[in-house]
């Protein structure tokens, strides 16, 4: 009995509930954020045939901020988000960049200078193999 009295008058953890109410609310703020970004990017992309780096950068700090708000109301970090630490650093991104239709061929697919063929598996060869000698046997 007194042990759960002890830790309903835990100052720290009511400070931190009060911190976690606030993250909660900062939360619900960040979703409109995203949206916003989201939708003036996909804008972006229509009209300019290009996405903006500045709202990628955006976007992509309000997502590691959003995960680290998480982190800490879910107890699984003890150190609060911005603003009581540094915005989360974001790391350089290729972007996007729609092609115009006159400038792909016809029957065009993928640009074929991105193409790496070490990263496709292949699995052919085995199962040719297996053709040939027959099933495996299976232990």
């Amino acid at each position: 009995m007194s042990d759960k009295k002890i830790s309903l008058l835990n100052s720290n953890t009511w400070i931190r509930g009060a911190y976690m109410l606030l993250f909660g609310l900062l939360l619900v703020a960040a979703r409109l954020v995203i949206s916003i970004v989201v939708v003036v990017q996909f804008l972006f992309v229509l009209l300019v045939g290009a996405d903006n780096q500045n709202l990628r950068n955006l976007g992509q700090g309000l997502g590691k901020w959003v995960y680290q708000t998480l982190m800490f109301l879910t107890f699984n970090s003890e150190d609060k988000p911005f603003p009581f630490d540094e915005w989360p650093a974001t790391d350089t991104s290729e972007g996007y960049s729609a092609k115009s239709t006159e400038d792909v061929a016809e029957g065009e697919l993928v640009d074929a200078e991105k193409v790496v063929n070490d990263d496709i598996p292949s699995f052919t060869a085995e199962q040719s193999n297996q053709d040939e000698d027959g099933p495996k046997p299976t232990a």
